[in-house]
């Protein structure tokens, strides 16, 4: 039976791939990916040479059709993201769900997460998480999932783009002014960073950057302890 991996590789730092996620790599007879540059820089750099195959959100049926072909083959698939594990807030979900009702094997082949990653560094208890990743873009909606999610008393991770950091923290600066923040960026990356404190300490610290540089990932604090 022919089988899809799911590949978690490196959210920066290209040392951080485990050696089983490299064997895989090297003996699947393609890997589909979000973007083909990425994911040939990475396995060129361990010298590895594979068929790729183009899967992100905005081709993800026309490109699920053409893997699930590959695995009806007979051929070996691996999935990866552009960075940490694929189906966490990455594209996958829909490959794997067509994949199961195809009856192919699915095996997931962990390793780094930027959730993990933020949780590892912050130091508050690790019962009662809630992964919550990336917010609606579209403002109505968006308060309103945040808020819904906000009335969880546990920690919250928030994954959040460049260009809307500092909107983020100036909703939950309204929203949970007392609640404390644990932001890391570019994560495991020679400007790895991260910042701690209440959305107004960290809104005045960000606005008066000029630009920023890379995803950022947001642990709200607990409210109490679980």
């Amino acid at each position: 039976m022919s089988q899809l991996y799911v590949v978690a590789t490196p959210i920066g730092n290209l040392e951080d791939i485990t050696q089983r996620a490299l064997r895989i790599l090297g003996e699947v007879d393609a890997v589909a990916c979000e973007d083909t540059r990425r994911t040939l820089k990475l396995l060129s750099r361990y010298q590895l040479r594979k068929p790729l195959v183009s899967f992100h959100s905005h081709n993800q049926e026309r490109a699920a059709e053409q893997i699930l072909r590959l695995l009806e083959e007979g051929k070996n698939v691996a999935l990866v993201s552009d960075g940490g594990t694929p189906g966490l807030s990455d594209p996958g979900g829909t490959l794997v769900r067509a994949a199961r009702e195809r009856g192919h094997l699915v095996v997931p082949v962990p390793g780094p997460s930027a959730f993990a990653a933020l949780v590892s560094a912050a130091g508050c208890p690790s019962t009662g998480l809630l992964f919550a990743g990336f917010l609606p873009p579209k403002t109505g909606k968006r308060r309103k999932w945040l808020a819904e999610h906000l009335a969880w008393e546990g920690g919250i991770v928030l994954y959040e783009s460049p260009h809307r950091i500092l909107r983020l923290l100036e909703e939950l600066k309204e929203l949970a002014p007392q609640r404390k923040l644990l932001i890391g960026r570019e994560m495991t990356k020679a400007h790895e960073e991260f910042l701690e404190g209440i959305p107004e300490k960290l809104l005045t610290e960000l606005s008066g950057r000029a630009r920023m540089l890379g995803e950022f990932s947001v642990l709200v604090m607990p409210e109490k302890k679980f």
